[in-house]
């Protein structure tokens, strides 16, 4: 039994902690998953880690570096884990050096995102935060190139010192379903005349959720049989709730964090997703085996299209959103979770090859 430790910000309800508990339901005969975070911002999704099996250790925030970097410390020199497995990207050396200086043998730094920035005083700061991660690492894993990039360097990326680990899925969970479409459409009181947009994400800045709805907004103008779910859970939701109120009555709806998120997708004619920066998003993945249009922003990963059915759009181009948002929706979707597993994205697959990082590494 591999014993690691996950070290993330905090309990959010993202793709980080939906990854993480794909992997702990694959991998629990072979892996004991201990997680450490400092913000405890959706309890019902440190509750379904902790039910999977999952060691939850809450540690005092970054923000108190001292007694983060103590705490850090003390807990892995109690659990004396074979692998620390770091996925707070440019902070991740604050973990991945106590991990170092207390002999970890195994310090994976994991990147999830690109992110792009003018900004030079930022790009410096990045790059100082990724080259201390660096030197403290012993394995570097991204969702894909860019992130690869963004995180490691393009030269190490190229010469093959960063594994790309694909964010894998159950794609046969996600498969369109006729059936499951018309029994969520009929619980959510949606006729089949109505078109659904959605979008499953958590409620931060990253994802950009007022950007939705002035899209949303400048589309529900234009047709006035549309309705946008909004799936997902975080501390942004009460303030995109009161900007929603603007909008007529019952044309969002929040729907919170699901375990039927399956089903939504079915329900869902066009996927959107508004985010300012994103690496290889699960929730795009998901969509395109559910077969569904999915509009994104130009700052999301192009890798992250394994179909075609994404289209990369400028944020500030409504008219663009309008006209795309338009247009008819995807025969066949029954046939895409089949290109899905061909693409890589099954979490069988994914999930194995982490164990034999795991393994590699720690025997």
């Amino acid at each position: 039994m591999v014993r690691v430790l996950h070290v993330i910000s905090g309990f959010e309800g993202g793709g980080v902690e939906t990854l993480i508990g794909r992997w702990q339901d694959e991998l629990k005969q072979d892996v004991e998953f201990h997680i450490a975070a400092h913000d405890l911002a959706v309890p019902a999704c440190a509750e379904a880690l902790k039910q999977g099996g999952a060691v939850l250790h809450m540690i005092p925030s970054r923000k108190h570096l001292l007694g983060h970097t103590r705490a850090l410390k003390r807990l892995l020199s109690s659990l004396c884990p074979d692998v620390v497995h770091v996925h707070t990207t440019e902070w991740g050396f604050f973990a991945l050096r106590a991990a170092k200086a207390t002999g970890v043998p195994v310090r994976i730094q994991h990147s999830h995102a690109a992110r792009r920035t003018a900004n030079p005083f930022r790009r410096i700061f990045y790059r100082v935060c990724f080259w201390l991660g660096k030197k403290a690492a012993t394995t570097y894993l991204a969702c894909g190139r860019e992130a690869a990039i963004f995180a490691f360097g393009k030269r190490e990326t190229e010469q093959g010192l960063v594994k790309l680990l694909k964010n894998g899925i159950d794609t046969d969970r996600f498969a369109f379903s006729a059936k499951a479409r018309i029994g969520m459409r009929a619980a959510l009181g949606i006729d089949e005349d109505t078109e659904v947009i959605g979008m499953v994400a958590r409620f931060n800045p990253q994802k950009n959720h007022k950007a939705a709805l002035r899209l949303f907004s400048a589309y529900r103008a234009l047709h006035e049989k549309a309705v946008l779910l909004l799936v997902g859970d975080g501390r942004l939701m009460g303030r995109i709730k009161r900007r929603a109120a603007a909008l007529p009555d019952g044309s969002v709806r929040f729907l919170g964090a699901r375990n039927d998120v399956p089903a939504l997708y079915a329900a869902m004619d066009v996927f959107i997703l508004t985010s300012r920066f994103e690496g290889l998003p699960i929730s795009l993945i998901e969509a395109q085996t559910s077969g569904l249009r999915a509009l994104v922003t130009d700052r999301v990963a192009r890798e992250a299209a394994f179909t075609e059915l994404v289209s990369f759009l400028p944020l500030r181009d409504r008219a663009a959103w309008c006209r795309a948002l338009a247009l008819p929706s995807v025969r066949g979707r029954e046939d895409f979770y089949a290109v899905a597993n061909r693409a890589g994205y099954s979490l069988k697959g994914a999930a194995a090859e982490l164990l034999t990082v795991y393994r590699g590494s720690s025997s």
